[in-house]
């Protein structure tokens, strides 16, 4: 009896993840480059690339996804969500500290040198880098559990079955 095929992703919907995970790798790579360099705004600089990052290990769990890398071992996508998860408590908590700062300094919108609410700006873009890895990681580990399910017939797609370690 043959294994059945991994139900997979709209090509689409992959290419359009692959554009906006190289744009935002360009982006951040760009923006960490020109406010070192420039502006000398050395946090939002660390937060862009940061971001790009981020980015960029969503374009590679992406990439890996295409080339059916996960086939071997789908389990291995559960670091990436945590990984994930861990960008972004390190965006929120990156923005709510700047935001303070912002506040409690009474500062306007600064380019040059220490501008806290253009770091916000960075912090909240490297949120929604930790966001869309663990949503992609997820959605790349749903399509194996449910061809899993397929395999072993009583196991729902939602319920514990793949998912477990044990």
């Amino acid at each position: 009896m043959e294994e059945p095929q991994v139900k997979r992703l709209s090509n689409f919907s992959v290419r359009l993840r692959l554009i906006f995970s190289v744009i935002g790798v360009f982006v951040g790579v760009s923006v960490g480059c020109v406010f070192a360099a420039h502006y000398k705004n050395y946090h939002v600089a660390l937060w862009g690339l940061l971001s790009g990052l981020s980015a960029a290990i969503a374009l590679g769990v992406t990439i890996a996804y295409m080339k059916q890398v996960w086939d071997s071992y789908p389990l291995r996508l559960k670091r990436f969500m945590l990984l994930g998860c861990f960008i972004q408590l390190t965006g929120v908590c990156g923005f709510v500290a700047y935001l303070v700062l912002a506040i409690s300094k009474n500062q306007g919108l600064v380019i040059y040198g220490e501008g806290y609410y253009l770091t916000c700006v960075w912090c909240f873009m490297t949120w929604k880098w930790g966001l869309a890895l663990l949503l992609y990681s997820r959605r790349y580990l749903n399509s194996y559990a449910e061809r899993e399910c397929i395999l072993q017939s009583e196991c729902p797609v939602s319920g514990k079955g793949f998912y477990s370690t044990t």
